[in-house]
């Protein structure tokens, strides 16, 4: 009877034992003493953010009632050349754009039917690639964009059935699908056309951006009545069904602050990033920088040779101008640390740096350059300055927060 209450005894003192371990495990992973970042590789950039207004020379596409656009935002086009139908009903309307939904269908059945000299991996890939790239899509509510990327998916996934075997082409397919064209005819008609006035880029009216001022208007401005402007834009009704845009050659004017202005000179290139139009990127040169001493402001004139359509539909917006890019190590600001310490002269010194993780023990690691820093994280170089010194390396599990940080401390 003793030895079975002996035996009960180890019993429950082992349960408790493993129940208390359990709870500091559990303790450690809801509150950590430590909270560590990995220390990773990052690009960072240096930007001035202002509101802009671009400037276009454009002429008006007359028209309007029922569309129907034949060609892309961006796409160049002719004098002359259709752009668009006008349809005298939804119906009309509606036939016009099953029509062309089954000519592309037929577009990429006969473009998978080619499959000469391709290779099952590469097409593999690109099936595998054209899936992600939809995902991608519709996370980030990019439908346009993945239209065009299920496109690329199902011409990759059809030509995988050519190269494989399972199907040796798709002519009755493309066959069934001429037939339903031909249906569509009789209530297709005949649309209005409405033509391009002259050569350019086409953007439809419902893309285009505000641009209430001309570019003879925005030069005679002040930096401060440039300012006043572009907060003062009142939203324009455009006028026909779109734009010619007649030159690749574009303006953007805006104002900042003549202290970050002071980085700016005339003809320097560099890269102007559209926010409003999913972070679109333009190379521009800086055409003229003036300060207004009075208000402590700086007009900044940028051109641009690029035509897409986002930047077509770039009006008055804020646009962000990105000064200088780094690459490096990237780490937490708040993990910066002072240390005192001695050196081999006996002096006491201060050492700048972060504490770092590795396994069951941390360590100081040294901070002796910084390329760039904002306001949660700094940037250091990859490679070290001096090898000699125990420095904060890519991957380093490097401590956020946490008491008692002592160089060589068990955790």
């Amino acid at each position: 009877m003793k030895t079975t209450k002996w035996i009960g005894g180890i019993v429950v003192a082992i349960l408790a034992i493993s129940i208390l371990y359990l709870l500091f495990q559990i303790r450690g992973i809801v509150n950590p003493d430590y909270r560590t970042e990995t220390a990773i590789f990052y690009e960072m950039s240096e930007n001035i953010e202002m509101t802009a207004a671009a400037v276009f020379e454009y002429q008006t596409v007359d028209g309007g009632g029922l569309l129907g656009y034949l060609v892309e935002d961006g796409e160049r086009v002719s004098p002359g050349q259709t752009v668009a139908e006008n349809y005298a009903s939804a119906e009309q309307q509606q036939a016009q754009l099953q029509y062309r939904q089954l000519q592309s269908q037929i577009e990429l059945l006969q473009a998978a039917g080619n499959v000469e000299g391709s290779d099952v991996g590469a097409i593999t890939q690109k099936m595998e690639n054209g899936l992600y790239l939809l995902l991608a899509d519709l996370d980030e509510d990019a439908y346009a964009q993945a239209n065009s990327d299920f496109d690329e998916y199902l011409l990759a996934a059809n030509k995988i059935q050519c190269l494989t075997g399972r199907v040796s082409g798709f002519q009755d397919q493309i066959a069934q699908l001429q037939i339903q064209m031909e249906l569509l005819l009789s209530t297709i008609g005949t649309p209005t056309a409405i033509s391009s006035p002259a050569s350019g880029y086409f953007v439809r009216s419902s893309l285009v951006g505000d641009q209430p001022y001309t570019a003879e208007q925005l030069d005679a401005m002040t930096a401060a009545q440039l300012q006043t402007a572009l907060q003062t834009v009142e939203q324009q009704q455009e006028a026909g069904i779109g734009r010619i845009v007649t030159d690749y050659h574009w303006e953007i004017y805006g104002t900042t602050d003549s202290e970050l202005a002071k980085q700016l000179k005339a003809k320097q290139k560099m890269t102007m990033r559209l926010p409003e139009h999913g972070g679109a990127e333009f190379p521009v040169t800086v055409e003229s920088v003036a300060v207004d001493q009075e208000s402590g402001l700086t007009k900044i004139k940028l051109y641009c040779e690029n035509i897409s359509a986002e930047a077509l539909a770039f009006g008055v917006e804020q646009i962000e101008l990105i000064v200088n890019e780094y690459e490096g190590i990237r780490v937490p600001r708040q993990a910066e640390h002072i240390r005192t310490t001695t050196n081999e002269e006996g002096e006491t010194v201060e050492e700048y740096g972060v504490y770092v993780q590795l396994g069951r023990l941390m360590y100081f690691r040294k901070i002796t350059t910084k390329l760039y820093e904002n306001e949660e994280y700094m940037l250091l170089p990859l490679e070290p300055e001096d090898p000699s010194l125990d420095q904060v390396c890519l991957y380093d599990e490097v401590i956020v927060s946490g008491i008692d940080l002592q160089h060589g401390k068990l955790i």
